[in-house]
C-alpha cells in the first residue's frame, strides 16, 4: 500500500521528493518521496534509525540531501543559500525533544528571547506575547521559574510555547512524548490538537509512540528501510485508520511490534519501573 500524502484532500505545504541522504558511508534515505498537508497534523513514524528526526531537519534546511527536492511552503530549500533560507526558516517554530530551553534563563526570558532577536516589539509588547502563548499552552505564574523546576509535561508546554512565539506556520515536533508518563503525554497530545486547531498550523511531529498517533494524527508517513525485495526508503502514507487496515506485511509487523513496546513501557511508567 502507498497512499497518497495528502489524502485528507488539504494542499501540501511540506514535501520531499526524491531525496538521496547520507552521512557519511551510512546511506539514510534513497529515493524518499513524502508530504505533509497544510493545517493537518502529520506524524512520522519509523523505526530506531530510520531517519524520522533527519526529515525533520531537511525541512529546516538544517542538513542538505545529495539529491532530491524539499519544498517547504511553496520554497524548493535545496535551492536556496544559507541567507535565503532564513526567510523560510522564520516560518518555521521548532518543538525540540526534551524542550531545549536554555537551562540559565526564566521560562519568560526564554519566550522573550527570540522576539527581541527577530522583532523591533517593545518590551510591553513583548509582555503580552509571552503570556498570550503562556496561556494557550495552559501555563500561568512559570515566569520566574528555572527549565530544571518544572515538571516533565510542562517542560514539554513551555517549549511548544517557545515554538509558537514567533507565529509559525509550520511547527516541527521531535518526539515531544518522549520520556513522559501516561497521562502527561495525553495532555502534550490534546495541546497540540488544540494548537492546531486553534490557530490553524501545520504540525509535522515525529514520533514513536503508536497510541498517541493513532489518536491525533490526521495523516501519518511510516518510513520503512530498504530491503531485498523494496529498494531504497519507502514512506507509506495514509490515515490512522487506512494504516491499520493495511495488508503490507511491513506495515502490519510495525504496528503489532511497536504497540506491543508500547503497552510494555506504559505498564514500566505506571509501575516506577523507569
Amino acid at each position: 500500500m502507498n497512499l497518497t500524502p495528502d489524502a485528507a484532500g488539504a494542499d501540501v505545504h511540506v514535501a520531499l521528493e526524491r531525496v538521496d541522504m547520507a552521512f557519511g558511508d551510512r546511506q539514510v534515505f534513497r529515493g524518499l518521496s513524502c508530504a505533509f498537508a497544510a493545517g493537518k497534523v502529520s506524524v512520522i513514524l519509523g523505526g530506531s534509525g530510520s531517519g524520522k528526526s533527519t526529515v525533520l531537519r531537511l525541512i529546516g534546511g538544517l542538513v542538505r540531501p545529495q539529491a532530491g527536492h524539499i519544498f517547504v511552503a511553496g520554497e524548493d530549500v535545496t535551492c536556496l543559500s544559507e541567507r535565503q533560507l532564513y526567510g523560510v526558516r522564520k516560518k518555521l517554530g521548532m518543538m525540540f525533544q526534551g524542550g531545549a530551553l536554555l537551562d540559565s534563563l526564566t521560562i519568560y526570558e526564554n519566550l522573550a528571547f527570540p522576539l527581541r532577536e527577530h522583532t523591533s516589539l517593545d518590551e510591553r509588547a513583548i509582555a503580552a506575547a509571552v503570556h498570550r502563548r503562556l496561556d494557550a499552552v495552559g501555563l500561568t505564574d512559570v515566569d520566574r521559574l528555572l527549565p530544571s523546576q518544572l515538571s516533565g509535561g510542562m517542560l514539554r508546554r513551555a517549549a511548544l510555547a517557545r515554538a509558537i512565539i514567533l507565529d509559525p506556520v509550520i511547527v516541527l515536533c521531535d518526539e515531544p512524548f518522549s520520556g513522559l508518563d501516561p497521562v502527561s503525554v495525553k495532555r502534550i497530545e490534546n495541546l497540540l490538537v488544540q494548537i492546531n486547531q486553534r490557530l490553524g498550523i501545520t504540525i509535522v511531529l515525529v514520533s514513536h509512540h503508536i497510541a498517541s498517533t493513532m489518536r491525533m494524527a490526521e495523516h501519518v508517513v511510516l518510513l520503512l528501510q530498504s530491503d531485498d525485495h523494496h529498494p531504497g526508503t519507502t514512506a507509506v502514507a495514509g490515515s490512522p485508520e487506512e494504516l491499520r487496515q493495511s495488508s503490507d506485511p511491513r506495515v502490519v509487523a510495525f504496528l503489532t511490534d511497536e504497540c506491543d513496546d508500547g503497552d510494555a513501557r506504559a505498564a514500566d511508567v505506571a509501575a516506577g519501573n523507569t
